[in-house]
């Protein structure tokens, strides 16, 4: 081990204007002299805080017994490398008067920063950094920077990683533990506009912790976790995170959950995925800037005209709903990404029983309803000169996903052809629906939310058609002039089924054969037969 280090020294010292092309140094490598100050702090660490035990494996008994008499000596007082400058401390960042000392760190440094990468660096350095904070000495993100003196960004993530679990939550992620990072935090407040304040539903899903009777383990933790993610490398203080985000939860909240995210074994690697999602949106931005929509939409009354919403209701459902407040706010959930507890008082769910309503809601929408909220959304956007898209979600490389700890399903692991077919006819329960597909109920409402099935009876399902495709029957009837009979020969359907479906969409009839030069029907000629 010693003659391996010295050949390494000997080879590093030889070219010293070259970069030292060691692995945790990434391919560009670092200059000589950073890697001799990283070897430097590390081997005063082992020096001051190493046991016999921890030196054994580095080098042979009679270098150890020379190192140990060495230690046993008291430091002189004497000038050191400056008249001025007095030693009485302990063995400290300067050299060593002592070869079989010298020989020690070096060897051990030389062992940690040969490591791979910065997460083997940091199993590799474990032992030194628990001996240091056994000793009493504050060891925190804050001060890894000048631990033994100045050291390198990769050696700082090395022993900051080393810490992880050590560490308050909120400081793995504003240090990117998770993911072994060596970019410092800095102020990314700008993150917060491509975030919605709950965080999207099938990262909310797959993230947040739950009992193992299905139910939630925090309250609002879509909130919480998109407010964890506006954390993720970021200095900002959390109270100012959750005013950025627009929500309503408190730093208590924030810091309770990030401590059960890290202590359950379901939830080890949330905070990973967490902070891959960050870095993806410092990276390829957002399409929606949520910040304008909350700044436009929150307080903003209705989003649809109800009387269009109840004529639908009619048409589709044998028991049409009361009102339309749930449908406004489906619009302003899905614009903003918020809550509705936190839209306009009028549409507001204020009540624990008005949001247990709304997820219902949600999940039993019929594809027509669907379409026609989305139509809305799109308006409203239009409106006011919008052109993004109703709704967006970042998606991550499968590959980054693989093998990761995390509380609930791949939300894409059911298709929504599969869906439907395990659909019934009629109303059924969803409890017995998630049985069947085998996942759970918060993962069926998801997907029924996704991709509408529409399960009501025949009638109104022959209706629903109709109303799905009332806006084609026009276009053809207007623009290409085609006849009642030959639209409804077209789709298989009746006549008096399609002139139904454009008298009640609006659209004005034209007289019998008052259109010229289009093709008649040919008329099917009869013949009689003699009885």
């Amino acid at each position: 081990m010693l003659d391996e280090t010295q050949l390494l020294l000997d080879a590093v010292l030889a070219t010293p204007d070259q970069a030292v092309r060691w692995p945790l140094y990434g391919p560009a490598g670092a200059p000589v002299r950073t890697v001799l100050r990283d070897v430097q702090s590390l081997g005063s660490l082992l020096l001051n805080h190493a046991t016999p035990s921890d030196r054994h494996p580095i080098a042979p008994p009679s270098v150890l017994e020379r190192l140990e008499q060495y230690q046993a000596d008291p430091l002189r007082i004497r000038p050191q490398r400056a008249p001025d400058n007095q030693r009485v401390d302990l063995h400290s960042c300067f050299a060593p008067g002592d070869a079989a000392a010298t020989a020690v760190a070096v060897t051990a440094a030389i062992r940690i920063l040969r490591s791979t990468d910065v997460r083997a660096a940091a199993e590799a350095v474990r032992w030194l950094t628990d001996r240091v904070a056994a000793s009493g000495r504050p060891l925190h993100p804050a001060n890894v920077v000048a631990l033994g003196g100045a050291i390198s960004p990769v050696l700082q993530a090395a022993v900051r990683c080393s810490r992880e679990n050590r560490l308050m939550p909120v400081a793995r992620l504003r240090h990117r533990t998770a993911v072994y990072s060596t970019r410092p935090p800095t102020l990314e407040d700008a993150r917060a506009r491509t975030l919605p304040t709950a965080l999207w539903p099938g990262w909310a899903l797959r993230l947040s912790p739950r009992h193992a009777n299905g139910r939630p383990a925090a309250q609002r933790a879509d909130e919480l976790l998109a407010v964890a993610c506006l954390l993720a490398g970021n200095t900002t203080p959390i109270q100012a995170a959750t005013h950025l985000m627009g929500t309503t939860v408190t730093s208590h909240n924030v810091s309770t959950l990030l401590a059960d995210l890290t202590r359950r074994s379901d939830c080890a690697d949330v905070l990973h995925v967490l902070i891959l999602l960050a870095d993806h949106l410092d990276t390829h931005g957002s399409p929606i800037d949520y910040a304008r929509r909350r700044s436009l939409f929150t307080t903003r009354p209705r989003f649809l005209d109800p009387r269009a919403w109840h004529d639908l209701q009619r048409r589709l459902r044998s028991n049409p709903g009361a009102d339309a407040v749930h449908a406004q706010r489906w619009i302003f959930h899905t614009l903003t990404g918020s809550p509705p507890h936190l839209a306009h008082p009028d549409i507001a769910s204020a009540t624990a029983r008005q949001r247990l309503h709304y997820q219902r809601f949600r999940w039993r929408i019929l594809p027509a309803e669907a379409e026609l909220l989305h139509h809305a959304a799109r308006a409203v956007l239009d409106e006011h000169g919008i052109a993004e898209p109703v709704q967006w979600a970042p998606e991550l490389p499968a590959r980054a996903l693989r093998g990761l700890a995390l509380p609930g399903p791949d939300p894409d692991s059911i298709t929504a052809s599969k869906l439907h077919r395990a659909v019934p006819g009629g109303d059924f329960s969803i409890a017995r629906l998630a049985r069947r597909l085998q996942t759970t109920t918060a993962h069926v409402a998801y997907l029924l939310s996704r991709h509408p099935v529409d399960w009501s009876p025949p009638r109104f399902q022959r209706t629903q058609h109709t109303v799905t495709r009332v806006r084609q029957w026009r276009t053809w009837y207007e623009r290409d002039h085609q006849s009642l009979q030959a639209i409804a020969d077209r789709e298989g359907t009746s006549l008096a089924t399609v002139r139904l479906a454009l008298l009640r969409d609006g659209t004005p009839l034209r007289p019998a054969g008052s259109y010229p030069g289009r093709p008649r029907r040919k008329a099917v000629p009869q013949t009689r037969t003699a009885l």
